[in-house]
């Protein structure tokens, strides 16, 4: 069972997606008035809440000192590309081509939710898990986003273009830059390792490589930074396009 912590975050989800909580723990020694706040937010919605002893909180926090409030997650089931195109004319999804880092993946999720990405696809090996840190890291978002595993990564993007979805991959040394890439049409965007980059094979199945264009002194992004950028720019293009 995988465990979000701390109130903010918990309250979040309940505010606007209950169903992905199961129960909420709360440290019986901890009472203010934002603690009765998420009780009282979790009852309208019909969710246990139990008192328990800090020792037995922290277990499920994983040990993490000070924790208050842990909520047990209600993970949805991952969504495949071609689901998509069958109700939303312009979707948007990621793929994430060695992403080995929980962290990362949690922080590309939390972003995907909150711009309304569709899908996220990760191959089955070689790929970060869905874990505690992941958890944490999406503040709860992996629960309504979590990844769908693939066998083959390459094959998956080479069956979404089937389904009309146009695939672009993110890479430093791209043809163009990624505002010049028209991102308003059903799309997959494709991001690779932070080291490696995108494997020989899932670069030759998109139809343009495009970069992010920088101006500073740093040549590069941490993946999670470079998913964000992506996500918004879609989101940027979408919003100024009619319609959408």
């Amino acid at each position: 069972m995988s465990w979000l912590i701390g109130e903010h975050a918990i309250g979040d989800l309940l505010r606007h997606a209950p169903q992905a909580i199961d129960r909420i723990l709360i440290d019986e020694r901890s009472r203010d008035a934002r603690l009765d706040a998420l009780v009282e937010l979790a009852s309208t919605h019909g969710l246990s809440v139990e008192r328990v002893p800090g020792k037995r909180l922290q277990t499920r926090a994983g040990g993490r000192a000070g924790a208050r409030v842990a909520a047990s997650l209600v993970i949805a089931s991952p969504k495949a590309l071609d689901e998509l195109t069958n109700g939303d004319n312009t979707p948007l999804a990621l793929a994430l081509d060695g992403v080995t880092d929980p962290h990362n993946l949690g922080a590309i999720l939390r972003t995907a939710n909150a711009f309304g990405v569709g899908a996220v696809v990760a191959p089955k090996n070689r790929s970060a898990p869905l874990n505690d840190a992941a958890i944490r890291a999406s503040a709860g978002a992996a629960a309504l986003l979590p990844p769908t595993r693939v066998t083959n990564l390459s094959r998956a993007l080479a069956d979404a273009k089937k389904h009309g979805y146009w695939v672009i991959g993110l890479d430093a040394d791209g043809a163009q830059n990624l505002d010049a890439v028209d991102l308003t049409i059903p799309s997959v965007l494709v991001l690779g390792d932070e080291g490696r980059g995108l494997r020989p094979g899932v670069r030759k199945v998109c139809d343009v490589i495009a970069r992010i264009p920088l101006s500073g002194q740093v040549s590069s992004l941490n993946v999670s930074v470079s998913a964000a950028v992506a996500i918004y720019e879609a989101h940027r293009q979408r919003s100024s396009t009619p319609g959408q």
